[in-house]
């Protein structure tokens, strides 16, 4: 199960990349090394075979100005095969051999034919100019090589060897030829991999681990999370996760999983109390028409009797019949299938015949009914949803208002919108009323009792948002309600509002 962890992921890609990189680092670190080490005792070995052929040169020239001192002629000094040169060669090796310039440099003195004329005396008889060097040589090329060379029996060291030869006269005069052992080399490279081969295992072991360490401290609040996701159920969604102090991507995951709770915490909470109030409104017309119907079978009725019975049932269905389709309708519209046949609609005609539909009811009331508008506000919307919602809240308003009353309607177009007043003199909505009406069943007291199932309000609400618009509502005990209906003269309205499933 831990190597599945997100932990142990982390860890784990964290060591290997730490491995790829000091790795590649190491081989780096060592090859520079290796490549640094070589070129320097490359310019070690030029430069003493330099200084050996101008400290013989030196000396040649030292011996020849003390023979032209006694009458010898120059032409006599040539350094080509002079068997005199090869004295001074030899007497400047003996007397150079133990200086500590020299230390573990090896030298050889060649003549021009490749005969060796002067050594090292720890290394006198050993031959390192093979034909192949020497060819190279003689057309004037300095070269560098590598020699296996016993000092001790049975066991060869290998030496670096650099071959110069001396030009004179556009000729070959002689061949210097200097060499260093690679035992102090191979032995720094040896030393230098040892410590990266037990440094890298350390360093990637103690990195694992604070790794690890980071890892735990990063995942803690995750953690958490954890612990108190296990603790909800759907009797304590209001339980929240702990929000830690930081700007990260957990923070974000916290506040995107307490939104979502707090979604759930609604979703249930309205279920609960959507199926509290359905079970009631549900009961009050379902307990009549069993009352009703017990006490006409306890014994014959009239057919008089039986026709009223029927009547009230019929009503009592009625009521029932009407609040499922109002449900129906919400379910529609919460789900997002309500699919509305849009198209371009004048809404000042278009709730004029409204007004004129439903005047007969304010005449009964003696209720006097006012219309502004504005002429061709077009919009675009479903035109039985639209004739459902300002019916609705016209009713609310004849309902609600005293005769003698009045019920205002005024449409005011401004750029993109269009603003729809509902206004009358009716009763009014308690202050603190306003915040619920919108909800389903809900009914204020002073106002509503024995008048409707309060889903009205809900509907309008639901069929407002699905043609992007919103709908607010401000009123006073006593002196009257106005609702505001706000549409976007087009479909494509920015407003942020639930999607619905249109039909153009």
């Amino acid at each position: 199960m831990i190597f599945k962890s997100i932990r142990f992921k982390i860890i784990l890609w964290y060591m290997l990349i730490l491995t790829i990189t000091l790795s590649l680092f190491s081989w780096v670190l060592y090859y520079n090394f290796r490549h640094s080490l070589h070129e320097n005792l490359n310019d070690l070995l030029m430069s003493k075979a330099e200084g050996i052929a101008d400290s013989i040169d030196t000396y040649w020239e030292a011996e020849k100005l003390e023979a032209i001192k006694g009458g010898v002629t120059t032409n006599v000094f040539s350094k080509i095969n002079n068997i005199n040169f090869a004295k001074i060669a030899q007497q400047w090796v003996e007397e150079k051999s133990t200086d500590p310039k020299l230390i573990n440099i090896a030298v050889w003195v060649y003549d021009a034919n490749g005969e060796p004329i002067a050594s090292s005396k720890d290394i006198p008889n050993f031959k390192v100019l093979s034909r192949g060097m020497f060819g190279d040589v003689l057309r004037g090329h300095s070269r560098f090589d590598n020699f296996d060379i016993e000092i001790i029996t049975g066991k060869p060291t290998t030496f670096r060897v650099f071959t110069a030869p001396i030009i004179e006269d556009k000729k070959v005069s002689y061949i210097v030829q200097v060499a260093s052992p690679l035992t102090i080399l191979y032995a720094e490279l040896t030393k230098l991999r040892g410590i990266l081969f037990l440094v890298l295992p350390i360093t990637i072991f103690f990195t694992g681990i604070a790794g690890a360490l980071l890892a735990k401290m990063t995942l803690n609040p995750i953690n958490s999370m954890i612990r108190t996701t296990r603790q909800i159920r759907a009797d304590n969604l209001n339980l929240r996760i702990t929000i830690p102090d930081t700007k990260d991507e957990i923070k974000r995951l916290a506040d995107t999983f307490n939104e979502m709770l707090e979604e759930l915490d609604r979703a249930f909470t309205f279920q609960r109390q959507f199926i509290q109030n359905v079970s009631h409104e549900l009961k009050t017309p379902l307990t009549i028409l069993k009352g009703e119907i017990e006490v006409t079978l306890k014994k014959i009725r009239s057919a008089n009797e039986y026709e009223a019975v029927l009547r009230s049932s019929s009503e009592e269905i009625e009521k029932i019949s009407q609040m499922v389709e109002e449900l129906l309708l919400l379910a529609k519209f919460d789900s997002r299938q309500m699919i509305l046949e849009m198209k371009e609609v004048d809404l000042s005609e278009f709730i004029q015949n409204i007004v004129e539909n439903i005047r007969v009811l304010a005449e009964a009331k003696n209720l006097k009914i006012t219309f502004f508008c504005q002429r061709q506000i077009i919009i675009a919307a479903d035109e039985n949803q639209m004739k459902r919602l300002f019916l609705n809240l016209l009713d609310n308003s004849i309902k609600y208002t005293p005769e003698g009353g009045k019920v205002m309607i005024d449409l005011q177009k401004k750029e993109e919108i269009v603003n729809v007043h509902i206004a009358d003199t009716g009763i009014g909505i308690p202050k603190e009323e306003l915040p619920f009406i919108f909800d389903r069943f809900y009914q204020v007291d002073k106002s509503r009792t024995g008048m409707g199932v309060g889903l009205g309000l809900s509907i309008a609400k639901s069929i407002v948002e699905a043609h992007r618009g919103t709908i607010q509502v401000e009123s006073k005990l006593g002196q009257g309600t106005t609702f505001v209906v706000t549409l976007p003269l087009s479909v494509n309205s920015n407003l942020h509002l639930p999607q619905f499933v249109l039909q153009k």
